[in-house]
This record gives C-alpha cells, structure tokens and sequence, in this order.
C-alpha cells in the first residue's frame, strides 16, 4: 500500500546546550501521525539564520526566526507560532519572543531573556508574559558556577509585583566528583515563615566504565526516602544500550519501563530504539511496546523518526496514533541567507514543499518585484510576479520539480531577500 507522507511536529528545541558542531542546520521539519490507513500531515516548522549561525536536535537552535504552521482539516496549512531570537556581539542567545496567530496577524505572547557572566556562561534567565502593551516579569533563574566553571547552583524565583523585585521561590544545588560529573542534585523550596530553604528531593548519580544510576529521593522531614532510580548501560565504545525506569517498594527495585537501543552509526547515534513495559504476569518478563527507527545525514543529524507498535500477534506494525518526523538541512558554509539588504521578511511553507510552496513577503517599503525559484544548479524553474505593495501572498506550484533544496529569490525595486526550500513528494 501506497503510503501518505506526513509526520506530527517536534517541539521547538530553546534549551541552551552544546554550542554547534555539525557543519549543517535544521532549516525545516515535518510531523505527522498515523490514521490507522495513511500517515496525516500534522504541523510543519522553518528556520531561518544569519551571520553563519546554526543548530539542530542536540545543539542549540541559534535562528533568527522559527515559525510553527499547523495543517487543517487535511487541506491547508495554518499560522501557528512565530519565534523571534536576538544575539549579542558574542553571538550569545539574549531574547526570545514567542508570538501567536490570533487569525489576523503575529500577537506577541512571552519573551525569555538571557544575561551572560564575564565568561561567556548563563548567568541569568528571566520569563516574560505580554499583557496587551508591555513585557510583565514572570520568572527568573539565577545561576552560580564553581572555581571549576561548573554550574553548581540554580535559583528560582518569581515576580513580586508588592516588592517589585523577585522573590525566592526554589533552588537546585549541584555536587561534583573529581572527574567533574554530577553525583547529587539537592531540590529545596523557599519557606517564607523562616526565610530559609527547606529540602524537597535530591538525586544521587553514581557511575561505572558501563553503568551509570540516578536515584531519586524525597525528603520525609529527617532524611530522604528513595522513590525510583533510572540505570543506564552502556558497551565498550560508550554507546548507550539500555535505560531501565524502576519504582521503590521500601523492600526492592520494581521494574516498570526499557528502553533498548541498537544499529549504532560512527557518531553513536542508535538507528533503532525499542519501549518496553515490565509484565508482571507469572515470573515477569518484558513486553514490547513501541519501537523508533531513526534515520541519520553524514552529520549524523538525525533525518527521520518514525515509530511502530507491536501487535499481540507477535510483530510490528503501524498503528493508530504512530508519529513519524522529517528534518531537513542545509550547510552552513554555503547556506543562503534568509534576508539580504534588509528589504523585509518573507516566509515560505509548508516545509517540505510537496505540490504548492506558499510565498509570504513582507516588505520594509512598498513595491512591486518577481518571486524565482531555482535549483541547486542555478538554473530557474519557476518564477511569478509580485504586486506593488508592502504585503504579498501567493502560491508557486512545484508538484513538477524532483525532490530537493531550492533556492528562492524575491527581488524587488527596493531590495531583495533569499530563502531556501525542501521539495519532498
């Protein structure tokens, strides 16, 4: 059977993690989930950069802007969110505006501001809502870092609009061996009565040249009571192999969850990942559930997720509700930028592109220019007029072209901007 192409969305990644390393960016991604007959479309994301900044799934997404379509009663995509980042001279993250669409246009929703110590680590994180007219203090971290350069404390607190000024609300403390790997996370909450931090949870790690366990525990007033702990097992090339969720009795470890992971690729990515869940029945024994079979680029950016479940019959299949995902790429030494001469913004979807790309142009001055497309050759294979004006929206078909990156060049009177684009049927 003939299968539909359409993947379920991942969730923007803002997390700040390892700076880039690969030599291409996420540039788009798709998300689509199983009807029980064909994969349907769920929603579909773009981002664009400058100044030769990048990201992906395991670094940290450093975009101008990223904007989040949802597709519509199977017809028609749908703005969804729109993402603003800016940067310093550092190229350091200092802002994100999260935006809505209210049916209309953009409407601004939170911001998520960053602060950096004199070297270069995060000092600061500070949320905020939009409240018709101006940014309002929600949140804020606050973080402290050891001789060692290793972030041993992380303080929360929340906006106090008698005080005008944060108060305390909770705090995490981080321990380290001499190998510089956390070995306890300490959770306390702020008691307002004694104006002291009082214990909640703490999280034990230990590790092995194969194994590494993290227990948690609660604080039960004189000391903590263990509750679960997650193994993690690993071969000898540091590939991970198992992670095992278990449950505290107060007598022994109750299995629950199994994650087993193999098909390794030359950058220990797993190429299939199998969920287990314990059964209990007779004397135990795991049961499948889920297994994820995941796709890699020479990068080893991950280029497709697609999951199955097991059928009581003893065999996978795809089943109602299974997600499959598509992310496309491009390099950054030779990636285009998505606005040039500061002539205006423009979006372009769905991502990827399969019978219709639609062209959103905004322009900084009113005027009239042409819309091209172009292959990774150069050569033109699809060009359209725009009006004069400051907004134009419009659609180039592209069901004709081969699957691919193509290059989109909107030239006006006043200016001109460039993007890129995914063809995938």
């Amino acid at each position: 059977m003939k299968r539909k192409l359409l993947l379920l969305t991942l969730a923007m990644p803002f997390i700040l993690c390892q700076d880039l390393m690969a030599q291409s960016r996420l540039v788009g991604s798709a998300n689509y989930t199983y009807n029980g007959a064909t994969y349907d479309l769920n929603d579909s994301n773009a981002y664009s950069y400058s100044a030769g900044r990048g990201g992906d799934l395991t670094h940290t997404l450093k975009f101008d802007v990223g904007t989040n379509w949802v597709f519509v009663g199977d017809t028609a995509f749908q703005n969804n969110l729109n993402y603003i980042q800016i940067f310093d001279a550092d190229n350091n993250l200092v802002s994100t505006i999260t935006q809505y669409w209210d049916g209309i246009m953009w409407m601004n929703w939170s911001n998520v501001l960053y602060t950096y110590n004199a070297g270069g680590q995060l000092a600061t994180r500070v949320t905020q809502s939009w409240d018709g007219t101006g940014w309002l203090n929600m949140t804020q971290n606050v973080y402290g870092y050891n001789t060692a350069h290793q972030m041993y404390l992380d303080q929360h607190g929340t906006w106090d609009t008698g005080l005008v000024a944060f108060a305390p609300n909770s705090q995490k403390i981080y321990y380290f061996d001499s190998a510089g790997r956390i070995i306890q996370e300490v959770d306390q909450t702020y008691n307002t009565a004694t104006t002291a931090y009082d214990y909640t949870a703490q999280y034990l790690h230990t590790y092995s040249l194969i194994t590494n366990t993290t227990t948690y525990g609660t604080w039960m007033g004189s000391g903590f009571a263990t509750d679960y702990r997650y193994t993690d097992t690993y071969d000898s090339t540091g590939n991970l192999l198992t992670h095992l969720f278990q449950t505290f009795s107060g007598t022994a470890w109750i299995n629950q969850t199994l994650n087993v992971f193999s098909g390794f690729t030359a950058g220990h990515s797993a190429t299939t990942a199998i969920d287990q869940v314990w059964d209990s029945t007779g004397t135990g024994s795991w049961a499948n559930v889920t297994m994820h079979m995941y796709g890699y680029n020479s990068d080893d950016q991950m280029t497709s997720a697609v999951s199955e479940s097991w059928h009581v019959g003893s065999f996978w299949q795809f089943a109602p509700g299974d997600a499959a995902s598509y992310y496309y790429y491009e390099p950054i030494s030779t990636g285009v930028k998505a606005v040039a001469n500061n002539a205006g913004n423009a979006n372009l979807y769905p991502v990827p592109a399969r019978g219709t790309i639609n062209v959103d142009v905004n322009w900084n001055k009113a005027q009239s220019g042409t819309v091209a497309m172009y292959d990774m050759n150069g050569r033109q294979v699809n060009k359209m007029s725009v009006p004069y004006g400051t907004h134009f929206n419009g659609a180039m078909p592209v069901s004709n072209l081969a699957d691919g990156m193509y290059v989109v060049r909107i030239t006006g009177t006043q200016g001109e901007i460039v993007k890129q684009v995914v063809v995938a049927h």
